[in-house]
């Protein structure tokens, strides 16, 4: 062995032993779980506690690794150890409902015969006889197939593909609702569901994958494959009955006392399935061990090679460097390479200048640091949308993003990204790199641009252009909804003699101060615009199903109006204490109830004006309807 191969094999294999003595002792060490934070009930949650010290409690006989019956008949699982560990901390006793199947156990729920049920994921259907703590335990749903045909990737590739789910579980709820096309063959269990793709009967399942990947390994469903992951998050929680509510937020406080490191070795417990060391095991790691040290051999032989051609190696790499650093240093946009887990790698000086942080103070941050919330919230929606792309084989060069970026002094500008992920032979992202800009006066003068196309200088309300743009989303919003909304228009009455005793400025802090209390009767998602002059239309989305109820509905909010409308104007038209003026002011408000595919959004207009009309013709500062 000449003295490279002695120099380097030698400490290698020193380093090996090391490493593989540290995993021994990882291996059997016992974990070391932080101190228990502390329980603090109310009073009213301690006597709600003290009232009910024994609860009837529903747990699935079929739903490892969260919770089952073994071969002596007894609960066993995650699941069933939080109880255990529940019990001691509330001291309460729950007493397990037995011989029931899944679908028993939640006509009971529904017919209050129990007080909760252990492991159950939140839906809309169930929200409707349960009451669910927070979750204890998050999964991702995931797709199965048998490895046979091409990978599936997102349940939008099922459509009118026969899928098995477990028959009462979540996930037939929601896939029955979101996804009509997929057929659904119902199972009993897992096992029948799982043994369904392995047969042909179904050509994939969906599902939980802690509970998948359980039952795959325990009876051997070898041949099956992960082919896909879904939108959905199995939220594990404990549901609780009518009557047994407070218990809900009890036990969230109870499961946050457990502290992180107990509730994952009790996860592991279960999740991982023991299995014997067998012979062909030890022959196999015995075969990997001999594979392990030829490489060794092999690498010796070629880093001997390569030394060779380290230094004019390493004299390019000084020479490539510095012709980057000429050509980035000097640029007035921000040029940047980050890691595959987004953090800062090189950053360009000219980041100092736009956001006043220094390179050597961004380097190995996350550059979702530099992001504002909503800015984060858009990268994250452009990485997802990535990611389902490249399920389906479709590969970007590069995406454009405009966020908002924090500076050093606190402020914030607007800065576009124009971002290319690097990849290596195998399709995988090992970092990014890319180019940002300063684009906060284009931001600025688009916003200004939109604010005179679709609002009202004045009064900053929305314009006719943009009230008509409201009103076709009211329609839209109604066909998918069946439900009701309203047109209301109004005009100001007595508003002329304003303008000719005081001039238009003073008509003008009277519209303005109109608007606002006109936004003020009304929600957020309903719509303020001014027609013109002294006209003024309001859109109220989403009211009811039935007519009459929505009438009534728009008719409190109609009075709101009115009354906030007729209340003293009083406003300065100069700096001067005599020029404050007082003005009394009301108005005629005509409204139409409506639905979708009822009348154009022409005739909805006209209708809305002829009530107003109305209301003038009635003597002014009232109220009606267009019939």
């Amino acid at each position: 062995m000449n003295l490279l191969n002695k120099n380097f094999i030698l400490p290698l294999i020193r380093f090996s032993f090391l490493l593989f003595i540290f995993f021994v002792m990882q291996l059997f060490a016992q974990p070391i779980t932080n101190q228990s934070a502390q329980l603090h009930l109310t009073e009213n949650e301690e006597k709600w506690l003290s009232q009910h010290p024994t609860l009837k409690v529903g747990m699935d006989p079929e739903y490892a690794p969260y919770e089952w019956i073994d071969k002596d008949g007894n609960h066993i699982g995650i699941v069933v150890d939080y109880m255990h560990r529940l019990e001691k901390t509330l001291g309460l006793h729950f007493e397990i409902v037995q011989n029931k199947s899944w679908i028993q156990l939640l006509n009971m729920a529904k017919s209050g015969e129990l007080d909760m049920i252990t492991s159950i994921v939140k839906t809309p259907e169930r929200s409707e006889y349960l009451t669910f703590s927070e979750p204890y335990r998050d999964t991702q749903t995931i797709i199965i197939d048998n490895g046979k045909a091409t990978f599936i990737g997102s349940l939008k590739q099922l459509s009118n593909k026969r899928v098995s789910v477990e028959k009462g579980y979540f996930m037939e709820e929601l896939m029955k609702k979101n996804y009509p096309k997929i057929i659904l063959v119902p199972a009993s269990t897992t096992k029948e569901a799982l043994k369904m793709v392995v047969d042909g009967v179904a050509d994939a399942y969906v599902g939980d994958a802690n509970v998948a990947d359980y039952s795959i390994k325990t009876n051997n469903f070898n041949t099956l494959r992960f082919s896909g992951q879904t939108e959905y998050i199995s939220h594990q929680s404990f549901g609780l009955t009518k009557g047994n509510e407070p218990l809900a937020l009890i036990l969230t406080k109870a499961m946050a006392t457990i502290p992180k490191e107990e509730t994952d070795a009790l996860f592991n417990r279960w999740l991982h399935i023991e299995q014997g060391i067998k012979s062909e095991t030890l022959i196999k790691y015995g075969l990997a061990i001999a594979l392990i040290f030829l490489i060794i051999g092999y690498w010796v032989y070629r880093l001997r090679r390569e030394i060779s051609y380290r230094k004019s190696a390493e004299e390019k790499l000084r020479n490539s460097e510095a012709l980057y650093r000429n050509l980035t240093e000097d640029m007035v946009d921000v040029i940047w390479k980050a890691d595959k887990h987004f953090h800062f790698t090189y950053i360009s000086p000219s980041v100092e200048r736009i956001i006043g942080f220094r390179p050597d103070e961004l380097i190995g941050h996350h550059i979702f640091e530099l992001f504002t919330d909503e800015g984060i919230a858009t990268a994250m929606e452009r990485i997802h949308q990535r990611e389902e792309d490249e399920k389906q084989g479709i590969y970007e060069d590069y995406s454009i993003l405009e966020i908002q970026h924090k500076c050093k002094n606190g402020t914030l500008i607007w800065g576009e990204i124009v971002s290319k992920p690097e990849f290596d032979e195998n399709r995988n992202i090992i970092g990014y790199h890319g180019i940002s800009r300063d684009i906060t006066e284009r931001k600025e003068m688009q916003d200004k641009i939109r604010e005179l196309a679709f609002y009202d200088p004045l009064t900053k309300l929305a314009n006719r252009r943009l009230l008509h743009d409201r009103l076709n989303q009211a329609i839209s919003s109604s066909k998918r909804s069946k439900k009701h909304s309203a047109l209301i228009y109004l005009d100001l009455d007595n508003f002329k003699p304003l303008n000719d005793t005081h001039g238009h400025s003073a008509g003008d802090l009277l519209l303005i101060e109109a608007a606002h209390r006109l936004k003020s009767c009304v929600r957020e998602i309903d719509t303020v615009a001014r027609v013109g002059g002294d006209e003024f239309a309001v859109i109220i989305h989403e009211l009811n199903e039935e007519k009459e109820k929505s009438t009534s509905e728009v008719t409190v909010i109609a009075q709101k109006i009115l009354s906030a409308l007729s209340a003293i104007y009083s406003f300065k038209i100069s700096s001067d204490q005599a020029s404050t003026i007082e003005h009394h002011c009301t108005a005629s408000i005509g409204v139409l109830v409506f639905k979708a595919d009822e009348e154009s959004e022409e005739k909805l207009f006209q209708h809305a004006d002829v009530a107003m009309y109305a209301a003038k013709e009635a003597g002014r500062n009232t109220i009606r309807f267009y019939d």
